[in-house]
């Protein structure tokens, strides 16, 4: 079984592909960005491209560390639990840039 090093460091490089991601759709993206949605689906919350292309993904990396940290310190043993933070904000951050670029 790989340390809970490796874990947490390829927890961190999968985060940090939210950052490839935005970076690609950047010149797609609008000056403001939709980032929330009402029931009627028309966009109720927006932040500037900047902030999508480069906070989002320093913040996804943190909070992937964050949750890896904390998992660690539990000793947890179940390899996937360090992966469900960095699944989220590739599929969160693919949502955004899906519907950002509509």
């Amino acid at each position: 079984m790989k340390s809970v090093k490796t874990h947490v460091i390829a927890s961190a490089a999968l985060s940090a592909l939210t950052l490839v991601v935005t970076l690609a759709a950047r010149g797609s993206l609008p000056e403001q960005v939709p980032v929330q949605w009402g029931l009627t689906g028309e966009a109720s919350s927006f932040w500037p491209r900047d902030v999508v292309v480069f906070v989002v993904p320093a913040a996804c990396v943190v909070i992937s560390l964050l949750a890896s940290a904390r998992l660690a310190g539990r000793g947890e043993r179940r390899v996937a639990m360090y992966y469900i933070a960095p699944a989220v904000a590739l599929a969160a951050t693919a949502v955004i840039v899906f519907l950002g670029t509509r």
